[in-house]
């Protein structure tokens, strides 16, 4: 038996056992969203993210890189799966920014009215200081906020530094859309090619950090960090896609573990290795059974406002508490960050979605 009790039919396809309903994707959204948390904890504290456990394990990546990373790979899958099952451009576009949008421009009225004045030495001065024009160019960019004078002292005096990677999530859908307008008998082809290429480009971060062109951020941002999301992106895309070539099991996974943790340590390899062998491990967790997490499935899913608050709140926490031990202030974190993320879920984001729902029925 596993020791999680997981069972997956021996030896089948991905298409077989992903066509259930029952699926893990809920928890895992919760576990990555919470581990952006305790990733950020000590490099909040002192601006060395060095001092992360996983960083000072492998030396390559962090729990919150790894986390960012899960996220785009469970988004590849999804988000491809929902345009092949409804290739229509006005529902998928709807879809993709009722879910995105509202969340993102709530938390980040709440991130630069609410929140961060409480950073500030002086409120007034803070106030006045704010370039509205900016704020509303970067809010629709779906950038995260930049405002003056908060933190003054301490590491990363942002007050919501978590957001960056939604620009780069949401580029993801629109590439989706555009591929999808190509035809579904181009899909296949598409998105190995680019899954090959931005892998590829990983050998060579320093060329890739030095591509520049006119138009080059609002088309995909900082093209390092583009380049290594698309990856992940690209690699859940193609697992759905080949879903029915893939087969899946237990062993297999176990033995893709391995090799993860092995090329961890090798900083040419992470991004490659994490992107094949660690999303065949994860998508296996995705559709086991796990009988102890199948309550997951029928919770809110508040892992979107978890990662959106995560940061503010802890950015104040420590602001307010810079003596309390991190054992403390994680937890208090998590439970803060999970509240902010229920009352987003059920004021924000759901209410947008069922609008969504009734619209396309």
């Amino acid at each position: 038996m596993n020791p999680i009790n997981a069972v997956v039919e021996p030896e089948a396809r991905v298409a077989t056992i992903s066509n259930a309903r029952n699926n893990n994707f809920n928890f895992l959204r919760l576990l990555f969203a919470a581990l952006v948390i305790v990733s950020h904890a000590p490099e909040i504290r002192d601006g060395n993210r060095n001092h992360e456990l996983l960083m000072r394990i492998f030396g390559t990546i962090s729990f919150g890189d790894l986390a960012v990373n899960g996220f785009f790979l469970l988004s590849g899958y999804l988000i491809v799966s929902s345009w092949i099952r409804q290739p229509n451009l006005r529902d998928f576009l709807e879809k993709r920014v009722r879910r995105i949008v509202p969340g993102f421009l709530v938390a980040f009225v709440v991130s630069v009215f609410v929140l961060a004045p409480f950073g500030a030495q002086d409120v007034a001065a803070y106030f006045s200081g704010l370039n509205y024009p900016l704020l509303i160019k970067v809010a629709l960019q779906l950038r995260r906020p930049e405002v003056p004078d908060i933190f003054v002292g301490r590491p990363y005096p942002t007050i919501n530094g978590a957001m960056w990677s939604i620009s780069y999530e949401f580029r993801c859908y629109l590439l989706v859309l555009v591929i999808g307008l190509l035809g579904s008998k181009r899909q296949k082809g598409i998105w190995l090619t680019l899954l090959l290429a931005s892998t590829g480009l990983q050998l060579i971060p320093d060329y890739v950090g030095r591509i520049h062109f006119p138009g080059i951020w609002p088309l995909i941002g900082n093209p390092v960090e583009f380049v290594r999301l698309l990856v992940f992106f690209c690699a859940g895309a193609c697992f759905h896609l080949f879903r029915t070539a893939i087969p899946i099991a237990g062993k297999w996974a176990f033995l893709a573990t391995l090799v993860v943790l092995a090329a961890l340590f090798v900083p040419v390899l992470a991004v490659p290795v994490l992107a094949s062998a660690g999303a065949y491990a994860l998508f296996w967790f995705a559709f086991a059974r796990v009988p102890a997490l199948a309550g997951f499935q029928k919770i809110d899913d508040v892992s979107y406002g978890l990662y959106l608050y995560g940061w503010p709140i802890q950015k104040l926490l420590d602001w307010y508490l810079p003596h309390t031990s991190l054992w403390l202030l994680v937890p208090l974190a998590l439970a803060l960050s999970g509240t902010a993320g229920y009352v987003s879920w059920h004021l924000v984001e759901a209410p947008w979605l069922r609008h969504t729902r009734r619209h396309t029925a």
